[in-house]
């Protein structure tokens, strides 16, 4: 039996359904997966086939982002026009001397522009915690997957402890992320909307503080979980290790006639399981930058705009406005980075399972 064929039989017996549907759902962003099943991925992988078309994926990626800067360009349009009548308003306080009326005219002005930028950030924050949930459900099925595989290998220590603590680490970094992580960021950005009506900055050391220590947070809470499973993983691939080893000496040794050719078949064996496992393991890494992809250009197309309209703001604005507008680009990439760093860890889990089992190679 060749390997083709032993690889064939494995993915027959697989339930790939769930990976299936992650892939139909990422190919919905950016346009990276064309109508391909894993399988075909996978057999891609093995033959050395190129996956994707490398210059079609830079040009929808550019496309991508320059969509999105339109989509943002209206919401900037309306600020910046309003950003006018401010400045108007405070040109004919100082020409007729109706410090009162300009007054409540700027106050008027600077709360229509808290409540669009409040909104549209809103909604960027929505859209960072559905794209948070979705990288989190896909962590959910492909760790299934690719455990029993490690387990198969022969790394039944390995699988039996990093399973709940993976699961464990994937939920509870989501329920962080979505509860006070991304609430944090989101609570600053309205503290500098707010800080925008007042002359003084009372809050704007309060918002930075906040967005630098969600950040903080963010790294903290990365560093701990990987570092656990890093580490429960180094320990339980040597036990995993003296396991395998030990089967396959026992095998060779103990079995009359045919142990050499079982232990031989073993070894064949576990390195298809191990070329699958590492397979799936990049089909996932491509799945999570996939999702990532379309959250971060629009978030950057977001915090885009938000800089060039302060940057127009200035002249013809108060202070504030135009450095509030500026601050709302800043948290608008704090979230950004929030979300790649999470999506980091989950990159770090799947390449930590990969490297375990240490199946690619076999003897013949």
């Amino acid at each position: 039996m060749d390997y083709e064929t032993i690889i064939e039989e494995q993915l027959n017996s697989m339930d790939l359904s769930g990976l299936e549907s992650i892939m139909s759902e990422a190919s919905k962003q950016g346009g990276i997966f064309e109508d391909m099943t894993v399988s075909q991925i996978i057999n891609n992988l093995i033959n050395g086939d190129a996956i994707f078309d490398s210059d079609k994926i830079i040009d929808n990626l550019i496309n991508l982002f320059l969509l999105e800067v339109k989509a943002s360009v209206f919401l900037g349009c309306e600020i910046l026009a309003i950003c006018i009548v401010v400045g108007l308003l405070t040109n004919f306080s100082n020409t007729f001397g109706s410090k009162t009326v300009s007054s409540l005219g700027t106050m008027i002005c600077s709360v229509v522009i808290i409540a669009l930028c409040i909104g549209n950030f809103y909604q960027t924050y929505e859209y960072c915690q559905d794209a948070m949930n979705t990288m989190t459900s896909s962590m959910e099925i492909l760790l299934p997957i690719m455990i029993p595989l490690l387990i198969s290998m022969g790394g039944i220590s390995s699988g039996s402890i990093m399973d709940p603590v993976m699961i464990g680490s994937v939920t509870g970094f989501n329920f962080i992320m979505q509860h006070i992580i991304l609430p944090l960021v989101f609570l600053s950005a309205v503290f500098v909307m707010i800080n925008s009506i007042t002359e003084k900055d009372y809050v704007k050391k309060l918002s930075g503080f906040i967005r630098k220590g969600a950040i903080f947070l963010t790294g903290l809470l990365i560093t701990i979980f990987t570092g656990i499973t890093a580490i429960q993983g180094i320990v339980t691939k040597s036990a995993d290790g003296i396991l395998i080893n030990t089967a396959r000496f026992s095998i060779d040794n103990f079995v009359p006639i045919v142990g050499g050719f079982a232990a031989d078949s073993l070894d064949m064996v576990i390195s298809c399981i191990g070329l699958i496992k590492n397979s799936v393991g990049l089909i996932g890494i491509i799945i999570i930058i996939s999702l990532l992809i379309l959250p971060v250009i629009k978030i950057l197309s977001i915090a885009f705009i938000y800089k060039i309209i302060a940057i127009a703001a200035e002249p013809i604005a108060t202070k504030n406005i135009s450095d509030s507008l500026s601050e709302i680009g800043s948290a608008a990439i704090t979230m950004t980075v929030v979300l790649a760093t999470g999506a980091f860890m989950f990159l770090i889990f799947i390449t930590i399972i990969m490297g375990m089992g240490g199946g690619g190679t076999w003897t013949s």
